[in-house]
């Protein structure tokens, strides 16, 4: 617990998707529940800003829902708004006295960000540091220079980023948190309007809308597809600000559900994924899956032009922690509604196939930090504590220093 001396500190909390967000609002109302008084100031989404209202003094500065890209023509759309939410951050920091500021991935805009704050004297914790996925080489590394601390979700991650000279810890994922309890599962299958025998499954179409305009008609057809085979429901599950968006592309019958992506899954018999955190959220939920992803014909141009000679191994986080395949890849030119319906039928009925991919569930669950004696929230939690006990002058001397 926070001493006399912290009690009255002041964060700052950055995420900029909402996994960030997520995750980070976690850690906040942890650590507002340890310590009432502290004072919690963030720039995040909808989660964050609920976490801010309760917090005394707090002030939520602005929302970042849809402020993450994933290459160089989804980030030219937000660029100009993240200029902007650059501006009004270093504003608010330079008026506000901040103790410590923790950032959560989004490195496009926190690793621009932390130089000015090592500038000011400004201790950071980074949670979920960019790349934390990595095994080697560099990509990543640049944060080591300006970051005090850093609470990263893979073990290996820890261990690139003391050897580059950072002061990393591994924490686990919190993913690790969210699994509902086995004996749940029964009644939330009932909760999804799911009969006794009958089979479900979830369809994730990602939390971005352009990731919902490529993927959910493809998920559509897989259901027609699948239904002329077998009766199997499909219940789609999206952020809440993005229903409207996956109501135009998939059918009246499929139901859309929002923020509750870790219970649909549970009470899932298979699931198809957006590749992504959520790909994590299946293997914790033990459900059999299909990672899928494509992007427009612009993405692919610029995949051709500035990514594919890069060796990329694996884009689903199941199979980068593992090293192998352990859920099938259909992403690109794979990512067809008829290819998708084949391995999601295979999921279905062959036993053999689903019982490999759970044994496989077991070994990632252990990577992600489930044997830890503390949640990878409470740790963090910690972490934060500890670097708020430090003396002014010790807090930025180390924040110098790093």
């Amino acid at each position: 617990m926070l001493n006399t001396q912290s009690s009255s500190s002041s964060i700052l909390l950055i995420a900029g998707d909402v996994s960030g967000d997520v995750h980070t609002a976690a850690l906040a109302r942890t650590l507002l529940a340890r310590n009432p008084n502290i004072t919690l100031h963030a720039l995040g989404g909808r989660r964050l800003r609920e976490v801010v209202s309760q917090s005394t003094g707090g002030e939520f500065l602005a929302d970042t829902t849809n402020c993450s890209a994933i290459g160089i023509s989804s980030a030219i759309k937000i660029y100009f708004r993240c200029r902007r939410l650059f501006k009004l951050l270093l504003e608010f920091v330079d008026r506000e006295g901040i103790d410590l500021a923790i950032l959560c991935d989004w490195g496009g805009f926190n690793g621009r960000l932390l130089p000015k704050l090592h500038a000011l004297g400004i201790p950071t914790l980074y949670y979920f540091p960019p790349r934390s996925w990595q095994r080697d080489g560099s990509r990543g590394l640049g944060i080591v220079s300006w970051v005090t601390r850093i609470a990263t979700p893979f073990q290996w991650s820890a261990d690139r980023l003391r050897r580059a000279g950072a002061r990393a810890e591994w924490v686990g994922h919190p993913s690790l948190e969210n699994v509902p309890p086995a004996r749940e599962r029964p009644s939330l299958r009932s909760s999804f309007g799911v009969k006794p025998g009958d089979t479900l499954v979830a369809l994730l179409p990602g939390s971005r809308r352009s990731e919902i305009r490529i993927l959910a008609p493809r998920m559509a057809k897989v259901d027609t597809i699948v239904n002329t085979q077998r009766r199997v429901q499909f219940i789609a599950v999206v952020p809440k600000h993005l229903t409207a968006e996956a109501r135009l592309h998939l059918p009246p019958h499929i139901r859309i559900v929002t923020n509750c992506a870790m219970e649909l899954l549970y009470a899932a018999d298979a699931a198809i994924v957006k590749t992504g955190t959520s790909t994590l959220e299946a293997a914790l939920a033990n459900t059999p899956q299909l990672s899928v992803y494509d992007v427009s014909l612009v993405g692919r141009i610029e995949w051709c032009l500035f990514w594919a000679w890069r060796r990329i191994g694996f884009i689903a986080m199941p199979n980068i922690i593992l090293q192998r395949e352990a859920v099938p890849e259909l992403i690109g030119p794979d990512c067809q509604p008829e290819k998708i319906a084949r391995d999601l039928m295979r999921l279905l009925t062959d036993d053999r196939v689903r019982a490999e991919m759970k044994a496989d569930y077991a070994l990632i669950r252990q990577a992600l930090g489930s044997n830890s004696p503390m949640t990878p929230t409470e740790r963090t939690a910690e972490i934060v504590e500890e670097m708020l006990e430090k003396t002014p002058t010790d807090e930025r001397a180390e924040s110098v220093a790093a």
